[in-house]
């Protein structure tokens, strides 16, 4: 395990669209398992130590995947959605930036929230 990473718990990042839409995503802080879905991993699987430092960090990461990283475009953020509201999946969703978003609020291990980003307020960083 990376030293200077730690377990910080359990967070969510609520994560809310102009259209109304959104959903709660799950993140964990400490030590995973590769591949695998849910509570199920195969006797193959991997362990993954911490990843982040400290919440700040861990804040960043929520941010740029949502900016800049995977889950910027389209197809992941429809296929979160479908996930999210037990919908059956699609095959494939289409690329694109037309899902806007409105709102990145971080939910904290004690229920506290920190909002990383809201489109009204123009908040982009999440330290302050």
């Amino acid at each position: 395990m990376n030293n200077k990473s730690k377990d910080l718990g359990t967070y969510y990042l609520r994560v809310e669209f102009k259209d109304g839409t959104g959903y709660i995503e799950q993140w964990f802080t400490g030590i995973r398992l590769t591949n695998g879905r849910g509570a199920w991993f195969p006797l193959s699987a991997s362990l993954i130590p911490a990843t982040w430092r400290d919440e700040n960090e861990l804040f960043s990461s929520m941010l740029y995947q949502y900016e800049n990283g995977n889950y910027s475009c389209d197809c992941n953020k429809a296929m979160f959605l479908a996930r999210a509201n037990q919908q059956t999946e699609q095959d494939s969703y289409p690329c694109g930036d037309a899902m806007e978003i409105k709102r990145l609020t971080a939910i904290r291990p004690d229920a506290t929230e920190q909002v990383l980003f809201d489109d009204a307020a123009d908040l982009r960083r999440p330290h302050e």
